[in-house]
């Protein structure tokens, strides 16, 4: 049987897993939320900080897709051999809202698919999940396909979290909506090293988990 403990010292989080003890190596692929915080501040400098056993690898590029994600995926993810990967794209294609939406889940499911053949587990960090917006009103055209593409981005990721067994992370921003607010906000679209630390909180619970799973 593992124990798996988490340690609160100085203010911070601190994981270990006793058992295999084998530093894992996590690589965060994704767009300006992966790559954004400043130095020391983005969401994977929390996770290394908390992680400091283990190598946390951090694949942010400003402005990436799913489909570009896809693109990169052998080069920029599989080939570091990681044992959890952690995806964070879509919001271009929600800001966008003009590649088909089946398209992009095909993007993600195979990047899941890989991973898994590869025996790496995957968290699936997104900014869509849980919120209802049935009562919203888009006023533009714009607007109402970001809302149709914004329910259909949490669904497919529902499914594959579902049928590939991943961990997930919806509303990955919800700890510091709205958008743009101090304290936690660079300009309206990217959290600064405060907000990117309550980022990381979520995304480490489900963390966590993977690295559990990958270790028993």
């Amino acid at each position: 049987m593992r124990l798996v403990a988490i340690l609160l010292l100085a203010g911070g989080i601190f994981f270990s897993g006793c058992g295999d003890n084998r530093p894992m190596r996590i690589v965060c692929i994704g767009d300006s939320l992966t790559a954004c915080g400043g130095e020391g501040g983005h969401y994977s400098d929390y996770l290394q900080a908390w992680l400091p056993n283990d190598e946390v690898i951090n694949k942010g590029i400003g402005g990436d897709t799913l489909g570009g994600g896809r693109k990169r995926f052998e080069k920029d993810v599989l080939q570091l051999h990681p044992d959890v990967i952690v995806i964070e794209l879509g919001a271009n294609d929600f800001w966008k809202a003009s590649t088909p939406v089946s398209e992009l889940a095909g993007f993600l499911e195979s990047m899941v698919a890989d991973s898994k053949t590869a025996g790496a587990e995957v968290v699936i960090a997104s900014c869509f999940g849980s919120r209802k917006y049935d009562n919203d009103t888009p006023t533009t055209e714009i607007a109402r396909k970001q809302k149709f593409y914004a329910q259909q981005i949490a669904d497919f990721e529902n499914d594959i979290v579902s049928r590939y067994g991943c961990y997930y992370v919806p509303d990955m921003q919800v700890d510091i909506r709205p958008n743009g607010k101090s304290p936690y906000w660079d300009d309206t679209n990217h959290p600064n090293k405060a907000g990117n630390e309550l980022v990381a909180r979520r995304i480490f619970t489900e963390l966590k988990k993977a690295i559990a799973a990958k270790q028993k």
